[in-house]
């Protein structure tokens, strides 16, 4: 897996992220002055474009699906694929996923189960990492991981 630079955020959120392309025409649509710019790869804040255009339209409906079918299960795949780009990225990226994405998946137990099983070693460390902040909500899961 390659790191993915800030500079190309958007640009491999495109490329790799199923749906990702009519998220970002929505987005610009709608807030034009706040999220236009997005579409020509220009992020000035990387924690509002994971939340707004990837982690709460994207990702998190597909690991609330209990049975996701074979087109969801290869578009989680994608999904992660992306989030291990973004957590092997420069301490910014860091950052802004382990705020915009990775905790967002303390939604509950079961969400941090299916997030902890399709991703990949980077963003797995990053999980466990986040559950050992919340000793007593998630401490049957410290087990598990």
């Amino acid at each position: 897996m390659i790191p993915i630079r800030p500079d190309r955020v958007v640009e491999e959120f495109l490329r790799v992220v199923p749906n990702a392309r009519s998220v970002l025409d929505d987005l610009a649509a709608s807030h034009p002055e706040r999220y236009g710019a997005w579409q020509e790869g220009k992020v000035d804040d990387m924690l509002e474009f994971f939340l707004q255009a990837f982690t709460r339209p994207i990702l998190l409906p597909l690991l609330r699906e209990d049975s996701p079918s074979p087109k969801d299960e290869a578009a989680i795949r994608a999904c992660f694929e992306y989030v291990e780009g973004v957590a092997l990225g420069d301490d910014y990226l860091q950052s802004s996923l382990h705020f915009g994405i990775v905790e967002q998946f303390m939604e509950g137990e079961e969400m941090i189960r299916r997030a902890y099983r399709h991703s990949l070693p980077a963003t797995r460390a990053e999980i466990v990492s986040l559950i050992e902040e919340y000793p007593e909500t998630f401490r049957s899961l410290r087990a598990e991981f």
